[in-house]
């Protein structure tokens, strides 16, 4: 009785993982799955300059191995159609940051990191396409710096640190479910100073590879054909948007002035957009930090208030967008620069139209500054354009 009981358990058991396996294969159909696997020649780039010289002699060629999960979109919602279809995956990377045998190898080790996706294309061309590459998570380096067993290495001061992807990819298909993949791109590697010493690893690699569909691809659905206004739909009104975010983060500077303590950097921003297209928004902005590391900066001066003027750009993506910055800085009194010119990647995600969470990652120098989470709100506003410029204009472009 007991053999019988555990047959039907079995024969039950193979059921089910047999109907959750013909579930994954028709969600495989919809979803239009692709497994791609790209090997890269890269060359570690560190500055020439009093802060990175002495890890010049890291600068050297390395390989590292890609493998990637697409899910590629054919329109199913509408900003995939207004990004002419961005694939969404995540990618294993490994790389052992230097060839065998090599003595750099034995102080920067091996780097392992899993990292998010999104694939932009230029164009609309299923079998020929162009792309950027944006992808943002996590990565392990195996060795880090100590001040006994590996003082060399001022590259990292933490195994776990942020993995950043940014890639131009050219990609042909050969047969309709194999596609030629090359690339050109930049892997960067920190903690974004939170635990010294944190100069980073930059990898400028280029790739080739190939990409096997998991089943056969679902065409490309264009649904950008819209009903066209007619003239008294427009209430001769257009849009701009003001947004206000607060973000804090910490900094470690233990490595570069002998303290153990951890500063926090209130950063708090405001930013004027104008709506460009669907999916597209620029403006300028200003921005004050208040960073409480100055105050073991020489010349000790009390955390200083830092105000910066800077460029902003948001491309949206349904309730997620990415907000990019670049600007310039006023740095603490008695610092070698009066200013200084920085770099901000954000990503935002809309709670409602007009409340958002956001987590940054400030650079400068090509090095990792601090990396925050905040809260923010904007506020959309339309005005009246004259009425010599009525006319030119079609229907008013959405937020999102």
């Amino acid at each position: 009785m007991g053999n019988r009981k555990r047959h039907i358990v079995s024969v039950l058991l193979c059921t089910f993982i047999l109907i959750g396996v013909k579930s994954a294969f028709a969600q495989t159909r919809n979803k239009n799955y692709e497994i791609e696997a790209q090997m890269r020649f890269g060359y570690l780039y560190f500055q020439n300059d009093e802060f990175h010289s002495a890890l010049g002699r890291y600068s050297r060629h390395a390989p590292a191995f890609e493998l990637s999960l697409h899910r590629n979109t054919y329109g199913q919602h509408r900003w995939e159609v207004l990004h002419n279809y961005p694939s969404i995956g995540l990618t294993f990377y490994y790389s052992p940051l230097a060839f065998r045998n090599d003595e750099a190898a034995k102080e920067l080790g091996q780097v392992f990191a899993l990292y998010p996706f999104i694939n932009f294309p230029f164009n609309s061309n299923e079998r020929s396409r162009g792309t950027f590459k944006l992808g943002v998570g996590l990565g392990y380096l195996t060795n880090k710096f100590d001040p006994k067993e590996n003082y060399h290495n001022y590259a990292i001061g933490s195994h776990l640190n942020a993995a950043i992807n940014l890639s131009f990819e050219y990609r042909q298909r050969i047969v309709e479910r194999l596609t030629w993949v090359s690339s050109l791109g930049l892997t960067h590697f920190s903690n974004g100073a939170t635990k010294s010493p944190n100069m980073g690893i930059n990898i400028f690699s280029v790739a080739t590879g190939l990409s096997w569909y998991l089943e056969k691809p679902k065409a490309f659905s264009d649904k950008r054909l819209r009903p066209v206004p007619f003239s008294f739909e427009f209430d001769g009104r257009q849009h701009f948007i003001t947004d206000v975010q607060y973000t804090i983060g910490y900094k470690d500077v233990s490595q570069q002035y002998g303290t153990n303590n951890f500063y926090l950097v209130h950063d708090l921003a405001a930013n004027f957009m104008f709506q460009i297209t669907e999916r597209d928004r620029l403006g300028v902005g200003v921005e004050v930090v208040w960073d409480n590391s100055d105050r073991v900066k020489p010349p000790y001066y009390k955390a200083f208030l830092k105000p910066a003027g800077l460029i902003a750009y948001e491309m949206m993506l349904d309730r997620v967008s990415f907000m990019f910055n670049v600007g310039i800085r006023k740095n603490a009194p008695g610092s070698k620069m009066a200013f200084l010119f920085y770099q901000k990647v954000g990503l935002r995600y809309y709670i409602s139209d007009g409340l958002f969470t956001t987590l940054s990652f400030t650079t400068y120098d090509i090095k990792a500054d601090f990396i925050s989470i905040g809260i923010g709100y904007h506020f959309q506003h339309k005005y009246y354009l004259p009425k010599h410029e009525k006319k030119s204009h079609r229907n008013p472009v959405f937020p999102r």
